[in-house]
């Protein structure tokens, strides 16, 4: 670990209110569970990033959520989550928010159709808010 900025592992259960605090600040509710929670951690072994992977009945990885602490945004942390899920499950979908579709996008992320979205992601945009402002976008990648 010495003279890298961070590192990926599995969540300590200690560490869930820090992703629950991570996952507040962006406006989001707490996670459910720690289940298919990986984190990104400093030299300190602090997390400053997470991503969590909600697995459908057809086996498809869906990303939901995936937050990096701002002060650690531009590192590479949430690219790092990405790649290492991509490469574990094959494909990733997700839903993005507007803001964060060039991320995606940079990663090789395409739209897709709202109705390959897991539909408790769907129902969570259509009962939001903040729809309108959010400007969700249901994208996909498979290797290969």
């Amino acid at each position: 670990m010495a003279g890298e900025l961070f590192h990926l592992r599995d969540p300590r259960p200690e560490e869930k209110a820090v992703l629950d605090a991570y996952a507040n600040a962006e406006g989001m509710d707490a996670i459910p569970s720690l289940e298919g929670v990986r984190v990104a951690a400093n030299e300190d072994d602090e997390v400053v990033g997470f991503m969590r992977l909600a697995i459908s009945d057809e086996d498809i990885a869906f990303v939901n959520p995936i937050i990096t602490h701002e002060t650690w945004r531009g590192f590479g942390v949430g690219r790092a989550l990405m790649e290492e899920a991509l490469e574990r499950y094959g494909e990733l979908r997700l839903v993005s928010r507007g803001g964060s579709i060039p991320f995606y996008q940079a990663l090789g992320f395409e739209a897709i159709p709202w109705e390959d979205i897991e539909m408790t992601m769907v129902d969570d945009c259509d009962h939001c808010d903040m729809r309108k402002e959010c400007g969700p976008l249901p994208m996909g990648k498979k290797l290969g």
